[in-house]
């Protein structure tokens, strides 16, 4: 699964298909770290959160062993 909440300029800027083929065959999570603006009680403030922008576990795909091709549920 990829990219559940990351900003698309983060995408953009840091994950290459390079980073794709990697997070299959290791079975890695990758993670990025990006800048968000929010506010409370009208008090205004940046945050840095770090998500999970590429993972090997899909629930809805069933990955063959020893490719990188799936199958639907």
């Amino acid at each position: 699964r990829d990219f559940k909440g990351v900003k698309s300029n983060v995408v953009a800027r840091t994950i290459t298909f390079d980073d794709y083929t990697r997070c299959l065959k290791e079975e890695i999570e990758m993670t990025r770290q990006q800048s968000c603006i929010r506010s409370k009680l009208h008090q205004v403030y940046t945050i840095c959160e770090t998500k999970i922008a590429l993972s090997p576990y899909d629930d809805k795909r069933y990955i063959v062993p020893e490719t990188i091709d799936t199958l639907p549920w």
